[in-house]
């Protein structure tokens, strides 16, 4: 389904709020979306998004053989012991924390992750709904009956969370699961947005069928007029073609006008042939085209049946002629007998140029796909015509250095692992302290599930070069797919080290 997302984060107006603790994510090739809300302070709280933000666009970054709802429990425990152990040894960072509320999308499948107070709601044919529950001491005792709707919007500790991540060593996220469809929408916001703008308003905003960017922009608006006084976030995705109010359309003329300029018709030309180059899929194609780009179907042209009138004049009528007249009528058939048959060389010499053109550009055709073949612009047509480099493919934005690994990992990307596998090992063979080549087979080994293979090389990698692309997240994950807490977060707290030259020591027993 075509997706069209739009997003927002802006500190407000709160002369107190010096930064914007918020942060957001938006990754619609890899289906995820999220908003994290920081708390603690001025510092503390950017870093605890950021954090979110951080550690999900690593694991996002990469291939998953498990359930995508496992990715991302996963994935929220990692963060949350982080931004923990973080807090514990930086005094700078003490008690900071953060929330989210995450979208994550698999076909038509959608899983909905939230911890704190920011909020998922999904808009459709039905009108609006929250998916989520506000983790707060108001809204628990609004759920519990112990006070009223009216007394909760106006309560000193609204805004007090009972539940974030990083603030305790483990963390509960609630999920819930969904299908959707191409009419489906949704909007994911801290409560700095939530603060201003009501549920009827959000509803009312996206039943203007406005771009998911214009809406951000009025939520916006609308903050600031109630004066913005926290930091406010928002992701609106909508997925399936719109039809946006903004987008230009073509004005429609209706049927008698159309007539009334319509160009007048072409007169007929006698003896006239017409060859027609132009391949049957291109009127497809440009319908197509205007398809993607949203654009209005074009008009239907108002046809008129056009009259023609003879070239010829009519025939005379029958009586008698003179002499005279015969000759003089016997030299005009003469011309035109002449005119036609000199017209129809004309064409057919144009047929006969057209068609030498046409075995021209066939045997051009031709020679240009065998030189293709050994040519070294077969890559760019390659990607011209769709057939996408492996490491793009998969996004991911670095590739060893040396040429054999890089051509060695390419073919793992493909779905060759054991040819990658042998070539890399070979590399091994060659040169034992090649850090990059313990690191993508540490990389294979994660890919192909063999987490006690992948543990022992990266570490080997990492304990010769600290600095590989994204190996401590690797690693983590690596460890966590063990079971071993602990050594995923000794692992992780290199994220914010990167000058580290040393792997993580194991801890003696796996912590669970």
């Amino acid at each position: 389904m075509k997706v069209t997302v739009g997003q927002i984060t802006d500190r407000g107006l709160n002369p107190k709020r010096l930064s914007n603790e918020d942060n957001l994510l938006a990754l619609p090739d890899r289906g995820l979306y999220l908003v994290a809300d920081g708390v603690g302070g001025r510092l503390g709280g950017e870093v605890a998004s950021q954090t979110v933000v951080d550690v999900f666009s690593i694991v996002f970054s990469q291939q998953h053989h498990e359930d995508l709802r496992k990715v991302i429990e996963n994935t929220i425990e990692f963060c949350n012991q982080k931004i923990f152990e973080d807090a514990l040894s930086n005094p700078d960072l003490n008690g900071m924390a953060t929330t989210i509320a995450l979208l994550a999308v698999e076909g038509r499948r959608a899983i909905i992750a939230h911890v704190g107070d920011s909020r998922v709601y999904r808009f459709d044919r039905k009108g609006l709904i929250c998916l989520t529950e506000d983790h707060s001491e108001v809204s628990e005792a609004l759920r519990a009956g112990l006070i009223t709707a009216e007394q909760a919007a106006q309560h000193p500790r609204r805004n007090v969370i009972s539940r974030a991540l990083g603030a305790e060593l483990e963390v509960e996220a609630d999920f819930r699961e969904i299908e959707i469809d191409d009419q489906t929408s949704f909007v994911l916001c801290s409560d700095g947005i939530t603060r201003h703008i009501t549920d009827q308003e959000i509803a009312r905003l996206m039943k203007g069928g406005q771009r998911p960017q214009t809406v951000c922009e009025r939520m916006k608006h609308l903050c600031y007029q109630g004066g913005a006084e926290d930091n406010l976030t928002a992701v609106v995705v909508d997925f399936g073609q719109r039809q946006y109010a903004e987008d230009p359309t073509r004005p429609r003329i209706p049927a008698k006008a159309a007539q009334a300029h319509a160009a007048p018709a072409p007169q007929r030309q006698t003896n006239r042939i017409e060859v027609d180059l132009k391949p049957a899929q291109r009127a497809p194609e440009k319908q197509r085209r205007e398809q993607d780009n949203d654009s209005t179907p074009p008009q239907q042209q108002q046809k008129d049946s056009a009259k023609f009138q003879s070239e010829h004049s009519s025939s005379p009528q029958p009586g008698a002629h003179s002499g005279a007249e015969k000759i003089k009528e016997s030299k005009s058939r003469d011309a035109k007998r002449q005119s036609g048959e000199a017209l129809l060389k004309g064409e057919m010499s144009k047929l006969m140029k057209m068609s030498l053109l046409f075995i021209a550009a066939v045997m051009g055709a031709v020679i240009g796909v065998l030189l293709y073949a050994f040519s070294p612009l077969n890559g760019i047509v390659n990607n011209l015509m769709g057939n996408v480099d492996p490491y793009e493919k998969r996004q991911i934005h670095y590739r060893p250095a040396d040429p054999e690994i890089n051509a060695a990992f390419a073919r793992h990307l493909e779905g060759h692992s054991d040819e990658a596998r042998t070539r890399i090992n070979a590399v091994l063979a060659t040169n034992p302290a090649s850090a990059e080549a313990l690191y993508y087979l540490g990389r294979i080994d994660l890919d192909q599930k063999k987490y006690d293979d992948a543990v022992n090389r990266l570490n080997q990698a990492a304990k010769l070069d600290a600095k590989l692309p994204d190996i401590w997240a690797h690693l983590a994950w690596a460890y966590m797919s063990l079971g071993q807490t602990r050594n995923a977060q000794d692992a992780l707290r290199n994220l914010s080290a990167p000058s580290s030259s040393s792997a993580p020591q194991a801890s003696p027993t796996p912590a669970g």
